[in-house]
């Protein structure tokens, strides 16, 4: 087998030796996916070779980024076998949550490297299926938790010891989607498809809340009123994924804290807006407090980087890039340049986790015990 350039102009035969590329295909060509090809092809030790897409918007993409197109993995994996092609070291998996699991094990099939979009899958079980056959079949597996590696998050993880022992958190993610966000890919309002904003959106800040405090062990969560129900009728209303939530949380640690998530309310009080880390959604440096964490010798709000009582962080900051950070991370992890990974399927097992006791709090209107990750 031998690495050849996908590059759509060139014919299957014109094999070409690119040494020390890592070489990648990403899979969905909506939001994220574009995005993070956007990002394999700025990198001089990287190579794009291949969108794997089956919707409309795919030879669009895929054109735009001058490689090949493939509608699904079963016919880039025939390509491949039938042209003598080498399979890539890494997919990005950027499709609809409940796909994952299906992506994850073809892949990890033929020993291709992964980094999926959370969440890793809807349920623990299914994400405990994905870890438990990557370790089988050694391959990596990062999960794109990418708010980790954004420069915000990285300062403050790096001065939480300036805060003294950790009392309390205050944390808000809120702002409208619009109807076309919803309509453009059903599935995102589906319940059974992994959609609303609990899966979607709340899952991001739960993980940097664990990531940054510790592991939550108890929640207690209340919906938020729907407002995009033309009927009233409780039935109806039902059916809608939800629009968000409020919750109070408690971690091992002792910390305790409030939450407030919502995709149906004018507010600018939303990681995006205040870190400018998504190019779809206007950024605002004038937000504070996003989150603010509570500790005994000083409080540090976000994305600010006000450290109160004490002094502001140095405002060093470049434009946040995560997803190149992440990127790089994922790279290294490839090349064995780091062995820890950042944002592994344990934890986003740990993230889906506090996202099913929120959902159990919010059906039994009772305070939930978060599972442990062992004990899935």
């Amino acid at each position: 087998m031998y690495p050849v350039s996908f590059n759509a102009s060139s014919p299957a035969q014109d094999v070409i030796d690119i040494p020390n590329k890592v070489r990648f295909i990403v899979i969905g060509a909506g939001l994220i996916g574009p995005r993070h090809a956007n990002h394999v092809q700025q990198r001089n030790d990287t190579e794009l070779v291949a969108i794997i897409d089956h919707s409309l918007k795919g030879p669009a993409v895929a054109k735009s980024l001058g490689v090949r197109l493939f509608k699904n993995l079963e016919e880039f994996f025939h390509y491949c076998d039938s042209n003598y092609v080498s399979y890539p070291d890494a997919a990005i998996v950027a499709t609809p949550n409940h796909t994952h699991i299906d992506m994850g094990l073809k892949l990890a099939a033929k020993k291709i490297n992964i980094l999926m979009e959370k969440p890793l899958a809807p349920t623990p079980k299914d994400c405990k299926v994905i870890i438990d056959y990557c370790n089988q079949q050694k391959v990596k597996l990062l999960i794109g938790h990418h708010r980790r590696f954004n420069p915000y998050i990285v300062a403050t993880k790096e001065n939480l010891d300036r805060l003294g022992n950790l009392i309390a958190i205050q944390g808000t993610w809120s702002l409208r989607k619009p109807q076309l966000y919803f309509d453009e890919k059903p599935w995102r309002s589906s319940k059974e498809l992994g959609g609303g904003t609990l899966l979607i959106n709340l899952i991001h800040d739960l993980d940097l809340l664990q990531y940054l405090i510790g592991p939550i062990v108890k929640v207690y969560a209340e919906l938020l009123p729907k407002q995009r129900s033309s009927s009233n009728s409780s039935e109806d209303s039902d059916k809608l994924v939800d629009e968000g939530a409020s919750l109070t949380l408690r971690f091992a640690n002792g910390c305790c804290g409030t939450f407030i998530c919502s995709d149906n309310v004018t507010s600018p009080f939303s990681f995006e807006v205040g870190t400018g880390e998504n190019p779809t959604i206007p950024f605002n440096d004038s937000i504070q407090g996003i989150y603010r964490i509570f500790g005994s010798e000083g409080t540090l709000s976000l994305p600010d980087l006000k450290l109160y009582h004490q002094q502001n962080l140095p405002p060093n900051l470049e434009k946040p890039k995560p997803f190149d950070l992440q990127l790089d991370h994922f790279i290294k992890l490839l090349k064995n340049e780091e062995t820890t990974c950042k944002c592994s399927g344990e934890d986003a097992l740990s993230a889906l986790l506090v996202i099913n006791a929120v959902i159990e709090s919010i059906d039994t209107g009772l305070p939930q015990y978060v599972q442990a990750v062992d004990d899935v």
